[in-house]
């Protein structure tokens, strides 16, 4: 019922949106997110940042992006993706990684949405989470969508709420933000994700406009 209705709210923004589409405006980033942190969390970065090649980008149609590693004390790695669009338009527009993953070979094992509860906040922030598994490789991931001021765990609603933003308020931008790691033991690797996550909530607000 949640996804019919807004998908309603998708067709009633649709031809509005064509309309004013031209007159979105681009929103830089805060700050690089080249700048961001090498320690986040307890977890510190291993090597340099990954860069994609030409076709990678080409298929994204990202504006910025970091993509790197980092390693806590119990030697426990996670990738961290923080993919930011300073608009976003057809063709170019973020990717659920509920489409890219299955695409790239793995089979979901479980879906579901987290609260984490975050100091100084008394609201809890939903984000998604991901189990899959590849041949005998298990991948936990967790993500959500990052984008004026919003932090949003369905890909549905926060394209609604994109499109309702191009019209309100001439913005479109938005980040898609994803932390992918070994799920062999779930509960472990949940904790850790998790705990990285709520670090994560509070520093992207440096880097990203409201």
């Amino acid at each position: 019922m949640r996804n019919f209705a807004i998908a309603v709210i998708l067709l009633i923004v649709t031809a509005g949106y064509v309309n004013y589409f031209s007159g979105v405006q681009p929103m830089p980033p805060v700050r690089p997110l080249a700048d961001f942190p090498g320690e986040v969390a307890g977890f510190r970065q291993i090597g340099e940042d990954q860069l994609f090649s030409d076709e990678i980008m080409q298929v994204l149609g990202v504006d910025h992006y970091i993509m790197r590693e980092y390693r806590d004390k119990d030697g426990y790695r996670l990738w961290l993706y923080i993919g930011y669009y300073e608009s976003q338009t057809k063709g170019d527009i973020i990717h659920s990684p509920k489409h890219c993953m299955p695409g790239s070979g793995w089979s979901p094992l479980s879906q579901s949405v987290e609260s984490l509860n975050l100091s100084g906040d008394s609201r809890p922030v939903s984000i998604a989470q991901m189990f899959m598994q590849k041949g005998l490789e298990k991948q936990l991931v967790h993500y959500w969508y990052h984008g004026r001021g919003r932090v949003i765990a369905n890909e549905y609603l926060d394209r609604g709420l994109m499109i309702l933003d191009s019209l309100l308020r001439r913005r479109s931008d938005g980040a898609l933000v994803r932390i992918t790691g070994t799920g062999g033991d779930f509960v472990v690797a949940a904790e850790k994700q998790q705990h990285f996550a709520a670090e994560l909530l509070r520093i992207i607000p440096q880097y990203l406009p409201d």
